[in-house]
């Protein structure tokens, strides 16, 4: 016990696990319901960012705090709280211990709105900001000056309260950068430009894919997000094939909030869909192309050395030194993305050994991207194409069920709600999503027994027409004998005459 209370004392060394370090992003999410991406760092660009109407903020405030802790800000810097609430406490005389409304006859019946209440201007504001004033010392000096304050009820004036100190003394909390909570963030932000992916849905999609460390998925993803949670998910651990149809990989914007290491992101590897969808990739042609690439790659090592227009570029006078460091390490991050970047051959071997797992989520029509990757598949494997659109899925869903090429196939819509629960309350939300996207899952046949059942359906026709045929000489049989027997009656009745 003595060891496990050691550990947890605060005069440890924050852990990088639990605490901001220097160059994370984080989510800082506000009591009023707004979500920002924060760079905790001691300089650069990222270091003053804007908030909306509370203007521009200094990050350097988040480095060595925990996440979950409740930030204010304050001078356009941000301090930890002492009592880590998203709300601060109202501190009303009025209150019941309990937090009642008391039993007090006021109400708003002498209540004028004309805008004379409050003696405070907005000039008086802006003096105490400058004379280095707190929101919370705003707010009472707001209270004070309001003639119609003391006349309104007590949840009149928690309101009110509520109201000013978000304004003012605005509070939010450090959140970690996961795959629920970015997907959440960007959700909230422009669910139409994601395709309406909520968290739960993207759950969904990684448990019906049954994606695990060790596994090799085939994904084709124009949202990033699917892309970034299964690097999360596998942990270091596989191989995630992502095919994509631009010049240049993607989800380069959605994985730098992750803060992936090199370990964890060295399983995400990159396919061409010319690669797969181009014909002319397959032919004996491109061999020349793969080996002039891999000639290509075994001249460069590392260091490399620099190019002539770089040294003449280099010679040229920077700003600072902090501008011709960023410059050379954006030059060396593009000679190692290059260096690791895997050949052709390489590509189609990943291919051909067969993935565990297949998702798709674009916006694209997933009906010949589903059946162009469905043969890289193993067999007895699952799949999950997400749409924001249900006709798609359908499209997919009828043409796997014809040609039987998979089994299990379901096809879901996912609906949430929040539920929002206080002290003495609880209710659904007023306002929730109309919907999270549909899903379609199933299961890959292999492809033998689609040969064998095609055989066996020429197989039953080839019988049912010879069965046909047998049937037919069989009629012909019994009419020539019925012939024969009614000629052989007349020539009886003939001869008996």
């Amino acid at each position: 016990m003595s060891n496990s209370s050691s550990s947890l004392s605060p005069s440890s060394p924050p852990s990088r696990d639990h605490h901001v370090s220097e160059g994370d992003v984080c989510i800082v999410n506000f009591g009023e319901g707004r979500q920002y991406f924060l760079t905790a760092c001691r300089s650069g660009k990222d270091n003053q960012v804007k908030l909306g109407q509370k203007g521009k903020v200094y990050t350097t405030g988040l480095i060595g705090l925990p996440y979950g802790a409740v930030i204010e800000v304050k001078n356009s810097r941000m301090v930890r709280t002492e009592d880590d609430l998203i709300t601060p406490p109202l501190n009303l005389e009025d209150a019941d211990a309990d937090g009642d409304t008391p039993s007090v006859k006021l109400d708003n019946r002498n209540l004028v709105d004309d805008n004379k209440s409050q003696i405070t201007t907005q000039d008086d504001i802006m003096k105490l900001r400058e004379e280095g004033k707190t929101g919370q010392d705003i707010v009472t000096e707001l209270v004070n000056n309001s003639k119609s304050f003391k006349g309104k009820t007590e949840f009149a004036k928690a309101k009110y309260i509520k109201r000013k100190l978000k304004k003012y003394l605005p509070r939010a909390r450090i959140v970690r950068c996961t795959s629920s909570t970015v997907c959440d963030v960007y959700f909230k932000k422009d669910a139409m430009r994601y395709m309406s992916l909520r968290p739960d849905s993207l759950a969904q999609i990684i448990s019906y894919a049954n994606v695990y460390a060790g596994a090799q998925v085939l994904t084709f993803d124009t949202i990033s997000v699917v892309t970034a949670s299964l690097v999360e998910r596998m942990g270091g651990y596989g191989r995630i094939l992502s095919v994509h149809s631009s010049q240049d990989p993607p989800h380069k914007e959605v994985l730098s909030k992750f803060n992936f290491d090199y370990k964890t992101l060295d399983v995400l590897k990159f396919v061409s869909a010319f690669e797969i969808f181009d014909p002319k990739s397959k032919e004996d042609k491109d061999k020349d192309a793969c080996d002039d690439e891999k000639q290509k790659l075994k001249a460069q090592g590392w260091p490399v050395p620099l190019m002539e227009h770089t040294i003449d570029h280099l010679e040229k006078d920077f700003e600072s030194d902090q501008a011709k460091h960023d410059f050379l390490f954006k030059r060396a991050s593009r000679f190692i993305r290059k260096l690791c970047r895997p050949s052709r051959d390489e590509t189609l071997e990943y291919l051909n050994k067969k993935s565990d797992s297949l998702i798709i989520s674009t916006k694209f029509d997933p009906l010949p991207i589903l059946l162009a990757l469905l043969p890289f598949l193993a067999p007895s494997c699952p799949f999950v194409v997400f749409s924001e659109h249900i006709e798609p899925l359908a499209e997919c869903f009828e043409k796997l069920k014809s040609d039987r090429l998979a089994i299990q196939l379901q096809l879901t819509e996912t609906w949430n709600r929040e539920i929002k629960v206080m002290q003495n309350i609880t209710h659904p939300q007023m306002t929730m999503s109309a919907t999270g996207g549909y899903i379609l899952t199933g299961c890959k046949v292999s492809d033998q027994c689609v040969e064998v059942e095609k055989k066996g359906k020429l197989v039953g026709k080839g019988f049912g027409a010879m069965r046909a045929r047998g049937r037919g000489n069989k009629r012909k049989l019994e009419d020539v004998a019925a012939r024969g027997d009614a000629d052989r009656e007349d020539d009886d009745a003939g001869g008996s005459s």
